[in-house]
């Protein structure tokens, strides 16, 4: 079984060697299947974090859910002082609405309204790598696991990846929280 530096290596080289169009067919595709969790689910409390160069874009899915006035749309906000993460509540994709932070990420801008974590339904979750059973290889921070950790177990886990990131040779440790659903946008 490879290393987790050396599948992180390898997965985000690949991905990040993404066409702009694949980048934009995985975007929509992960936006169509997004958005019928939503649905399913009747979720009105979410959170859907806000993609690097090396994950799928969830941007397109964001837009729609913020047009419907009845979802309380959160992302992810690291605070690496405190070593945690939260999550604030999302009002926009434009500049004003988001700030960038020490890794580079995309955040909801200050002052930020958090949403509280426990009243979440659904947790859209980015990975470097993931397996169909759900183990998510992550950035290495441990940031997500620790707040997913925290969440109730009603809060439906779904991560979001390119056919690409998809593993079987991903190990699990004791403190890492498995995703109860992978969506995969793949090349075809």
């Amino acid at each position: 079984m490879m290393e987790k530096s050396a599948i992180r290596d390898e997965v985000r080289r690949v991905m990040l060697d993404r066409d702009p169009e694949g980048r934009a067919r995985d975007a929509a595709t992960a936006r169509v299947r997004c958005l019928e969790i939503v649905r399913s689910r009747a979720a009105k409390r979410i959170m859907a974090y806000l993609a690097d160069p090396g994950e799928i874009d969830l941007d397109p899915t964001i837009e729609t859910l913020l047009e419907d006035d009845r979802i309380d749309l959160a992302a992810p906000v690291v605070s690496a002082r405190v070593g945690r993460m939260t999550c604030g509540r999302l009002r926009g994709l434009d500049p004003l609405s988001l700030a960038v932070d020490r890794y580079g990420l995309r955040s909801p801008a200050p002052p930020v309204v958090e949403l509280d974590p426990r009243s979440l339904e659904l947790v859209l979750v980015p990975g470097v790598a993931f397996t169909p059973d759900g183990r998510r290889l992550g950035r290495g921070g441990g940031y997500y696991d620790r707040f997913l950790a925290t969440l109730p177990p009603t809060v439906h886990l779904v991560g979001v990846c390119h056919a690409r990131q998809l593993r079987n040779d991903l190990a699990s440790e004791a403190h890492d929280v498995r995703v109860h659903e992978v969506v995969v946008a793949s090349e075809n």
